[in-house]
């Protein structure tokens, strides 16, 4: 961005200038730097573009574009900010950096597609792709031409302020799908773009155990060219490999518990603890050592009267939530899913996580309260997303089997085990995440080295730790669905 350069007077006063007008010149060019490292992302986009081979050698000999679909092709869509493209063309063939074109490939087994393509919408398109940006959704145009009806959907990338547009067809070959999109504006920091010269295209063809991914990208730069070809190979392959993620079999936790009908006063019905799990986990947080929730929306019916369809949760910035409720003889549950997660929920990184609480009867009067979970975690963070998931469903489970079969129990805060006074600090409810750890210290008769030990190890402050039989919550990691079909 072009700037009359400062007088000497001003070089001479510049370290006396205030910190504030500094801080006004120094963002733009941190937002700029920002942007940079964003921009392959904005290379995604889909259009087909063939530009002459003369170009590609150098030669400077005029650029011949055709659109993603020629038949309803506006030669006002490759116009941008008022420039020629084939003048564009020409001044960039003559200073020039070249044309950039990068390919990237990615198996996904066991999707047909159908079944990609909408992953690559809802998970790059809508979604960002798992890059650190923000998406603007404008909206959807349902448009026609002599091949049938199309979609077409327009987006604002922020913070680089660039928009786009996708297009593509309803009506396809299930076995070979594209999509095809387009810079319609590329935004003040990427002046380097020729205007209307920028497209990708991506294909999902069927293979016999899935589909393969192909996504190109093609535009030409007046400078830099090596920076941006760079950083699209990271961006389109950081993107892609997001779609992959997101299409991929699922993480399943599976965790268990059962209230025996011999420890309780009286049966709790499948229904009542469906309410009693809703207004302690949606509007209360559910003994979470978190700040509470905020709940939001509409309140929900099964929710004691106090529970609202979705909370926020501070931190990590992660919204939830219930999506389905089902009830049936001696059976009651609600399906739950985290909303939109992306890289302002670290630590939670997950491409989808959905979740099913079911609370069932037995014959004998017992209830069994079974928590699925699935997830898709980022690769290079999974092993600490199942870890967190983990911790976090187990010990709401603990929670909520407390409330239900030790209602209002409370757990007294005493001085160490050596003092025998009766002396005591006050007390904290037994339903909590501290309550639990309390609870299982003032049990403990472990020696003194393996509490010490139990120390360094938060994850398995009052419980086990494992999962396994000698534990109240029983659990496992599979892969697979259970909550989704």
């Amino acid at each position: 961005m072009p700037s009359a350069p400062p007088s000497s007077a001003r070089h001479r006063h510049v370290g006396h200038l205030p910190s504030v007008i500094l801080g006004v010149v120094i963002l733009p060019l941190i937002i700029s730097l920002h942007s940079c490292c964003a921009f392959a992302f904005s290379t995604h986009i889909i259009a087909r573009s063939v530009i002459d081979s003369n170009l590609l050698n150098g030669h400077a000999k005029k650029c011949h574009q055709y659109p993603y679909n020629r038949k309803h092709y506006d030669p006002s869509d490759t116009i941008l900010l008022g420039h020629n493209l084939d003048d564009s063309l020409d001044e960039q063939d003559e200073g020039g950096d070249g044309v950039i074109s990068v390919t990237t490939q990615r198996t996904l087994p066991d999707v047909t597609p159908h079944e990609a393509r909408n992953a690559w919408i809802d998970y790059h398109w809508k979604k960002g792709g798992g890059l650190p940006i923000a998406i603007f959704n404008d909206g959807v145009i349902e448009q026609s031409n002599i091949d049938g009806q199309y979609q077409v959907l327009e987006r604002t990338i922020l913070p680089i302020l660039m928009k786009e547009r996708l297009e593509y067809g309803k009506v396809s070959n299930a076995n070979s799908l594209d999509l095809h999109y387009k810079v319609t504006e590329a935004g003040p920091f990427f002046s380097d773009l020729i205007p209307g010269s920028h497209s990708a295209v991506v294909t999902f063809d069927a293979t016999t155990s899935g589909c393969v991914m192909t996504w190109n990208v093609t535009f030409p730069t007046t400078r830099w060219a090596s920076l941006y070809e760079t950083v699209t190979k990271w961006t389109v392959g950081t993107a892609a490999t997001t779609i992959q993620e997101a299409s991929s079999t699922p993480r399943l936790f599976s965790a268990k518990t059962t209230i025996d009908s011999s420890s309780i006063s009286h049966p709790v019905d499948p229904v009542f603890a469906r309410k009693e799990c809703l207004d302690f986990v949606f509007a209360h947080g559910g003994g979470l050592p978190l700040l509470p929730p905020i709940p939001y929306g509409s309140f929900l019916e099964e929710g004691g009267g106090s529970a609202r369809q979705n909370l926020l949760r501070i931190p990590p910035l992660i919204t939830e939530s219930v999506v389905d409720t089902n009830t049936s003889d001696g059976m009651a549950e609600f399906t739950y899913r985290l909303n939109d997660p992306a890289w302002w929920t670290f630590p939670f990184l997950v491409h989808t996580h959905i979740g099913r609480v079911r609370f069932t009867s037995t014959e004998s009067s017992s209830l069994i309260i079974d928590w699925d979970v699935e997830i898709r975690p980022y690769k290079v963070a999974a092993p600490m997303v199942e870890k967190l998931v983990e911790m976090t469903v187990s010990t709401l489970l603990r929670n909520i089997r407390v409330r239900l079969s030790q209602a209002n129990a409370v757990v007294v805060i005493k001085p160490p085990r050596g003092n025998t006074g009766g002396t005591s600090f006050g007390t904290i409810a037994k339903e909590t995440w501290l309550g639990g750890v309390l609870d299982a210290h003032l049990s403990d008769t472990r020696s003194t080295m393996e509490q010490t030990i139990s120390l360094f190890q938060p994850w398995d402050w009052g419980r086990s730790g494992t999962g396994d039989e000698n534990d109240c919550v029983n659990f496992q990691w599979t892969d697979g669905h259970e909550v989704t079909s």
